[in-house]
């Protein structure tokens, strides 16, 4: 008896999934047919004004730059244009990016030649088109017969997909059938898996096809706030002419070239020509110092390497870096697995901790593999490490540098040598500038702290931009002497 109320008790769970689903698949169904279907072949045009506050290249960790920018979208099922034109010194550019039934193509701003991407961006722009609308989304969803999940709830019903390393989430209000939120799951090299959240408010209808007239997309690194005014047409502008022989570029992976300068017994200048960057292999008697570590962990597990065929017998024990920006903290996750101590000005601890415990699950690092404790210390003005005769002195410059509020500079009192990020910029070729910020900060540092400097070492970039990275401190000297 309990074996045949067990099978009965089997059977009505399963028969209710089926429902449940089967009502879902109908709610995306109805969602298309008031969010897709009524534009037929006709397209949905609309201005566009964004508010924009994203963490970038900034000042110090999390702080935000806020710009404004507007365009125009034509979109329906299976077709995206946009086009977005910026204003610079009275000059006025124009980008276009172009989504039609599978075949992507991009103009940025100022080219006249389009730009040549990989085999990747089409399918991902599906998912891109979807801050400005959910017109593609909707129908990528409901024509691959997508179905709903689990999470599927009293309120919403909700649909996934995976597009490349992205997980993309639709929530279907079940109360009138309309697109409330979508989610994107996608990875930062830095930040690991990255949510971002997109509200789709104010709904209004034309012609029978509802549509968003605000959005809102909130991330860790930023927030977006787009405001639409729109129309329903019947043709679009004239779409980007493609040349006969152009094709998408293979998503290929950059092979690493390494190239190792020995500058004494104790130092060890390692460039590596994929980055554009160089760091720093400091050995003292039972231990190593790594400064510098670009853009990412495969880069950071790079170095360790590296280290380790220059002196196989030492481990790294102390990882420094010059300040937050990409190309020299991206690639810190694989010393904190190591079990390596990180040293880095107060600024910065907060946002080295969070790098720490972030989830890599869309692309596996050795970090989140094999989580390991953050082994993290303060240097408030500076940090002398000695070994015998040998020195090595770091110091905070910090808001000085005219660069960031974190920065560090390193410096081998010996060898009259100091090893910066990114602060002097002194052209290969031609006369000697008048000192910018940046290098106005570097100097004024030097002289307030008393340093004795006969060359500057820069971590970035070793070969692009036309810039000495191996600097005479004459030459910078000269450049502050310039009115």
């Amino acid at each position: 008896m309990k074996q045949k109320f067990r099978f009965i008790a089997i059977g009505v769970v399963t028969f209710l999934t089926i429902q449940a689903i089967a009502q879902s698949n109908n709610i995306l169904k109805n969602c298309w047919e008031r969010q897709v279907e009524p534009l037929k072949n006709n397209y949905l045009k609309f201005y566009y004004s964004e508010k924009i506050k994203e963490s970038e290249h900034s000042f110090k960790p999390w702080q935000q730059t806020g710009y404004d920018s507007t365009g125009i979208v034509w979109c329906n099922a299976d077709n995206f244009l946009k086009s977005d034109p910026i204003t610079f010194r009275d000059k006025k550019y124009n980008s276009k990016t172009q989504l039609i039934k599978s075949t992507l193509l991009f103009l940025d701003y100022g080219d006249t030649e389009l730009f040549a991407l990989t085999q990747k961006r089409p399918q991902e722009q599906t998912f891109n088109t979807i801050r400005y609308s959910p017109v593609n989304i909707i129908n990528y969803l409901f024509q691959h017969k997508v179905s709903a999940n689990n999470e599927s709830n009293n309120d919403f019903a909700t649909d996934k997909i995976k597009i490349n390393k992205a997980l993309v989430k639709l929530y279907i209000n079940k109360s009138d059938n309309l697109l409330s939120k979508t989610t994107v799951l996608s990875y930062d090299e830095l930040l690991g898996d990255v949510l971002s959240t997109l509200s789709y408010n104010d709904y209004s209808i034309i012609n029978n096809l509802s549509y968003p007239k605000n959005i809102q997309i909130d991330k860790i690194n930023g927030e977006v706030k787009i405001s639409i005014a729109a129309d329903i047409i019947k043709e679009i502008p004239p779409p980007l002419d493609q040349r006969t022989d152009y094709k998408l570029k293979e998503d290929t992976e950059v092979s690493p070239e390494i190239k190792i300068k020995k500058y004494s017994d104790n130092i060890h200048f390692i460039e590596l020509k994929h980055t554009d960057d160089r760091f720093i292999v400091v050995q003292f008697g039972d231990f190593l110092l790594v400064a510098e570590a670009p853009l990412n962990s495969k880069n950071g597990e790079l170095i360790i390497s590296e280290s380790k065929k220059i002196v196989p017998n030492k481990s790294i024990k102390y990882f420094v870096f010059g300040h937050y920006h990409p190309h020299y903290l991206r690639g810190v996750r694989p010393f904190i697995h190591k079990a390596v101590k990180i040293r880095c000005s107060k600024a910065n601890q907060e946002y080295v901790t969070y790098l720490a415990n972030a989830l890599h699950t869309l692309s596996s690092d050795s970090l989140h593999i094999q989580p390991k404790p953050l082994l993290i210390k303060e240097i408030k003005y500076s940090l002398t490490i000695k070994d015998g005769k040998f020195e090595m002195q770091i110091f905070f410059i910090g808001e000085k540098s005219g660069h960031t509020n974190d920065y560090l500079i390193h410096y081998f009192p010996a060898e009259k040598l100091l090893f910066e990020d990114d602060l002097a910029w002194i052209t290969r070729e031609g006369e000697i500038k008048k000192a910018s910020e940046r290098q106005a900060g570097l100097y004024n540092a030097f002289i307030e702290l008393d340093l004795i400097i006969d060359t500057i070492v820069q971590s970035w970039p070793v070969a692009d931009y036309g810039v000495k990275t191996v600097i005479p401190f004459a030459d910078l000297e000269k450049s502050m002497n310039i009115k």
